[in-house]
């Protein structure tokens, strides 16, 4: 085959909520060639699930595509947390749970009779099945015949390392990414695991970028890869967003992974006094490391609030000043997910005139999530130097607004918005790694002169907390 790009990449698959997308890259973290596709759940079965089979078509097709025009050495999963499947030795023997899946009205007091405490997951008990320990005993007593022929529970990076050729394994970051199956200050399976009997669902452990297998015969035919393509084992993706802050050597910055979620990263916060009512969740990255987080549903409210297509650009800036004067301002939380304010899940309103137009929209939009963002970042204790990655990094708006937010500590924005599959790539061939990686490009955000913003943003939390 004659390949332009000759030079030897890694393909990732990002398994995102809202997006799924195939991306290559060099050793080094750089972005080669990135396909996107919107992702949609499975509405067809017994509850809302993760559409695995179509998932897998895409994924499949857009690595014969990319297969043309490059060296694929090796192929690495990383997904949102809170995804998981139950699997024999021939693949799921039930759907794989959508965490926004309707759950039977018995499962909320069954589940806080033998759900573990906060205190012991460093993570509050969300409605529904939000954390797969609620989807397993929801499984577990309505499918019982099912749920009995399960060998392993693979959360998803695991399980499409699994279907791709690998063998079956369990890793930490996708493991404890408020999954509530994880103690990380004793770093074993959480109560319920133990007291379910369920640990005898979860494979050895492996770390992110071990190789765990090599291409199956089947999709090597099917993609036109070679049959040695290393499957690697994959990483939570907010963790492999922040291993690659860490392969730069800038894992003491505040990291802020931005998606339909928005975690926040602070390596250098105790554990100790996590406040559940502000979003406070336990992380544990790719070497197992405990990191104090927030986690919030900010890129789905952004996107309520925006509308489509959502305006981000100066457009929306040159609207923030007006917002601020006439007194609009968006309280929270316009998701279930209460965030980081206590008692809002679904109780968001705007105050004050509501936003007229597309450019407004946007300023209301980028304005609510600064907010939010600045919140978590005080609950964090972050004093370092601030990161926007992900999703966020490609909104000028929100960016400025935070840096004027926060006028002591310096804030810059990433220049890709695939940090979450990047950091994932530098999985491969990690364990090799000599020196720092390079590939990462941070452009600073000043602060800029916005009247009102921080007396706004003060009578925000206020009616916030109200």
């Amino acid at each position: 085959m004659n390949r332009i790009d000759t030079g030897e990449r890694v393909a990732v698959l990002d398994l995102g909520k809202t997006n799924i997308k195939v991306l290559v890259a060099d050793e080094n973290g750089a972005p080669v060639e990135v396909l996107s596709y919107p992702n949609a759940p499975d509405a067809s079965g017994p509850y809302l699930a993760i559409d695995l089979k179509r998932i897998e078509a895409l994924v499949i097709d857009a690595l014969a595509d990319l297969n043309k025009r490059h060296n694929i050495r090796a192929i690495v999963g990383t997904a949102h947390g809170c995804g998981g499947v139950l699997v024999d030795d021939h693949g799921p023997v039930l759907p794989a749970m959508d965490y926004e899946a309707t759950p039977p009205e018995w499962l909320a007091d069954a589940y806080s009779k033998v759900g573990p405490s906060y205190a012991e997951v460093f993570c509050s008990t969300s409605g529904g099945a939000m954390r797969p320990a609620q989807g397993l005993l929801w499984q577990e007593r309505e499918f019982p015949k099912d749920f009995s022929r399960a060998k392993h529970f693979l959360l998803t990076p695991q399980y499409f390392a699994f279907r791709f050729g690998g063998r079956p394994v369990t890793e930490i970051s996708s493991l404890a990414a408020q999954c509530h199956l994880w103690n990380p200050l004793k770093s074993e399976f959480s109560s319920i695991v133990k007291n379910k009997n369920w640990s005898r669902l979860f494979p050895a452990f492996a770390r992110a970028g071990e190789v765990v297998g090599h291409l199956s015969p089947e999709l090597a035919k099917r993609t036109g890869l070679a049959p040695d393509v290393e499957i690697l084992v994959g990483a939570h993706d907010s963790n492999a967003n922040f291993y690659r802050y860490k392969a730069a050597g800038l894992a003491d910055y505040t990291v802020l992974s931005t998606g339909t979620w928005m975690i926040g990263f602070n390596r250098g916060r105790p554990l100790a006094d996590f406040r559940e009512e502000r979003a406070m969740v336990a992380n544990v990255d790719v070497d197992g490391e405990p990191i104090a987080s927030t986690l919030t549903m900010t890129g789905r409210e952004y996107q309520i609030l925006a509308g489509d297509p959502p305006i981000s650009d100066e457009r929306a800036f040159n609207e923030v000043e007006r917002l601020i004067a006439r007194g609009t301002i968006p309280i929270p939380s316009f998701v279930e997910d209460p965030g980081p304010v206590p008692n809002s899940g679904g109780k968001g309103r705007i105050i004050g005139p509501p936003p007229q137009n597309s450019e407004e929209r946007g300023a209301n939009a980028a304005l609510y999530a600064a907010y939010v963002a600045d919140l978590c970042l005080d609950v964090l204790g972050s004093t370092t130097p601030i990161v926007i990655d992900g999703g966020f990094a490609t909104n000028p708006t929100f960016g400025m607004l935070l840096a004027t937010l926060r006028p002591t500590q310096s804030v810059a924005m990433s220049r890709s918005k695939d940090g979450t599959a990047l950091g994932a790539g530098l999985l491969w061939r990690r364990f090799e790694r000599k020196e720092l990686i390079t590939s990462i490009i941070l452009d600073p955000m000043a602060p800029v002169p916005i009247a009102g913003l921080r007396e706004a943003a003060q009578r925000w939390r206020a009616l916030a907390d109200g």
